[in-house]
């Protein structure tokens, strides 16, 4: 099946959307002219023939590998439809965000040929609001990828996961990842922030009340464990839950059964636990102040997070995500990138996503320059300069983001420095050291 056969680019053109056909290894077999016209590089092959992922996505890997809830691995998976929101680049390396409605197509006999995928443009981020692609978890680095392979190794089991990290790191969002690659993905994530509840607060919440429980009390009402029945329940900042509500939820834990404020009958749990923390445990073990009997229990698999600081390829990306989904269409100059590059980040990710909203507001439509950024951000990179000028230099790409970019852009370098935040001489400075290194 190729794009030349006519009665086929004739269905296919027929259709509203960008439109192509994908086999099982992830060639694209057939496209449309809106998807031609859409992700075609000018003056190069045409991407029938290409892996979808290195069209769309510009990634040398399958969207589930980076994280993503992938269309070719659920359609070919189940042989039912699934539909997704992912970010896409265009043909001009263009970040966009598209509504993906992929379906099966099979043969006579039954077989699972070829999927086929629907691209709509999403006009507007709020059409993006309650979708967990909003807020995907974003980077290539190696770092990235090594704790992506574990979440997604920790979403296969039921077993409690404890995610630790620094604030702004991103816990939840790793959690809601481990919730959509897991059998429970169908079935709710049930979020609850446990710095925020006193003790009766807080049981009210997870456990529910009966009728009469407690003065004024009109009706019962469901806990999050009835909520998130068959699904995921997250606890964030369990480091701060009370002493007697830890009590309780080892008694969960060790029994699957729990008891509503002011009742009797025993209710049977189904869902599974993610815990969440910026505390040490094990410290507060020690001290006596959180129960050793539950983290054990909780901590049965435990991931640690890593700060953006040490992912800091990932960076330009993230940036580049964050302006995709907030102002589509702003960009940001080499000079800014670079600044924003060579920043430490002490909230991580929240943080970025702070200045990048600060900064695009303060451009308005414009593109985003060092006039927009905080002050403070030149200083500490000049220090930074001052302090290890090599470090510094490592700071602003190593050999794998330069890599990624280049694959982004075909080997544009003039493109790929803009993306990486650097000048096209510094890149090519770079590229002359990683050949001399290898």
């Amino acid at each position: 099946m190729t794009d030349k056969t006519p009665a086929l680019a004739s269905v296919l053109d027929a259709h509203p959307n960008a439109f192509i056909l994908i086999d099982r290894d992830y060639n694209i077999v057939a496209a449309n002219r809106k998807y031609l016209e859409r992700y075609q590089h000018r003056g190069k092959e045409s991407p029938v023939g290409r892996k979808c992922h290195e069209v769309s996505h510009r990634s040398a890997l399958p969207c589930w590998r980076n994280g993503e809830d992938c269309p070719h691995q659920q359609v070919f998976g189940t042989g039912q439809p699934h539909e997704v929101v992912h970010r896409h680049y265009d043909g001009k390396g263009g970040a966009q965000y598209v509504r993906i409605a992929a379906h099966p197509i099979f043969d006579e006999e039954g077989r699972l040929l070829y999927i086929s995928e629907s691209m709509h443009t999403c006009a507007r981020s709020e059409e993006l609001a309650g979708t967990a692609e909003a807020s995907e978890m974003v980077g290539q680095s190696r770092t990235f990828n090594h704790i992506l392979g574990h979440l997604c190794a920790a979403a296969e089991s039921d077993a409690p996961i404890l995610l630790t990290g620094e604030t702004g790191s991103g816990k939840e969002l790793a959690a809601r990842l481990i919730h959509r690659k897991s059998a429970r993905a169908a079935r709710p994530f049930v979020p609850l922030d446990c710095t925020v509840l006193t003790q009766e607060l807080c049981a009210d919440e997870l456990f529910g009340h009966e009728k009469g429980a407690f003065t004024g009390c009109a009706g019962a009402k469901p806990g999050l464990f009835d909520i998130a029945h068959r699904g995921t329940l997250f606890l964030d900042e369990i480091g701060d839950m009370p002493p007697a509500i830890q009590a309780k939820l080892l008694r969960v834990l060790e029994t699957g059964t729990y008891r509503r404020v002011g009742g009797t009958e025993l209710q049977k749990v189904d869902a599974r636990l993610i815990c969440a923390t910026n505390r040490d445990l094990r410290q507060m073990v020690a001290e006596g102040r959180f129960r050793a009997d539950l983290y054990y229990r909780i901590a049965c698999v435990h991931l640690e997070l890593p700060p953006l600081r040490h992912r800091r390829e990932d960076i330009p990306e993230l940036v580049r995500h964050f302006l995709a989904q907030r102002a589509p269409g702003q960009g940001i100059t080499p000079a800014a990138m670079a600044l924003l590059a060579a920043y430490d980040y002490p909230g991580n990710v929240r943080e970025l996503a702070n200045l990048v909203d600060r900064a695009r507001i303060l451009a308005r439509d414009a593109e985003i320059d060092v006039a927009h950024l905080p002050v403070e951000l030149k200083e500490m990179r000049e220090d930074c300069v001052r302090r290890d000028p090599v470090a510094a230099r490592i700071r602003l790409g190593d050999a794998a983001s330069i890599r990624d970019a280049l694959m982004r852009f075909d080997g544009n370098r003039r493109q790929a420095a803009s993306w990486l935040g650097l000048s096209e001489r510094t890149l090519y400075r770079r590229l002359r050291q990683i050949q001399a290194d290898a």
